[in-house]
């Protein structure tokens, strides 16, 4: 699943880790993830004057929280 670019806030890109920048794990609570199969696709960001392209993913749970998309179900 993804998000459209821009429809949610996101946390400030200088304090995310390596692996939240690549989509490894959610931007959120940094729990790992494998891209395509268990995250939720928040839209890629293009690289800037000042910074690099990178590409947030959340966790199903976080994404429920603050994109408003369906975490699992029990």
């Amino acid at each position: 699943m993804s998000v459209p670019t821009g429809k949610v806030a996101l946390p400030a890109v200088e304090t995310l880790t390596d692996e939240q920048r690549r989509g490894r794990a959610c931007v959120w609570c940094e729990t790992p993830l494998d891209p395509g199969i268990s995250d939720i696709d928040l839209g890629a960001r293009p690289a800037t004057r000042t910074a690099r392209a990178w590409f947030p993913r959340a966790c199903p749970n976080c994404a429920h929280v603050h994109v408003g998309t369906r975490g699992p179900t029990p």
